[in-house]
């Protein structure tokens, strides 16, 4: 069975998925860490929450910041089978791993981080690109 956490500083993991059951309703097998918010050590929360999932069940993690002592923590799980953990978390990036019907975790996540749809984009120049070609056509 595949497991999600969803981990960050503060509550933003918590807000975030707020807007996830928004849009696309409760998911089923998911945690939320919201680390440095009540005094509770980050390591332990994290070990507490990776202890919780049986070995025979895979798990996607997903933190906020790539570096940040949330993920670093995390990346002492690399070597665990079936773990695989995301950072740069975002609202499409969660929606699309919780509606994604590929049974391949590895295969779902690469083809949903390279198709661009979940990444940033800086809409000033989608904006400039999109008015340039209106130039073009009006001649």
């Amino acid at each position: 069975m595949r497991k999600y956490i969803i981990a960050s500083h503060g509550r933003f993991a918590e807000g975030i998925y707020e807007s996830v059951v928004m849009i696309i309703g409760k998911q089923d097998n998911v945690q939320i860490l919201n680390c440095y918010t009540d005094g509770t050590d980050t390591k332990l929360l994290i070990e507490n929450a990776m202890a919780s999932i049986s070995d025979e069940d895979e798990v996607v993690v997903v933190t906020d910041i790539f570096g940040g002592s949330v993920n670093n923590e995390f990346m002492k799980y690399l070597g665990r089978p079936d773990f695989h953990l995301i950072a740069g978390m975002n609202l499409p990036l969660l929606i699309q791993l919780f509606l994604s019907q590929n049974e391949n975790t590895e295969e779902m996540i690469k083809e949903i981080l390279s198709d661009g749809g979940a990444n940033p984009k800086y809409c000033n120049e989608i904006q400039e690109s999109v008015s340039y070609a209106k130039k073009d056509d009006d001649f």
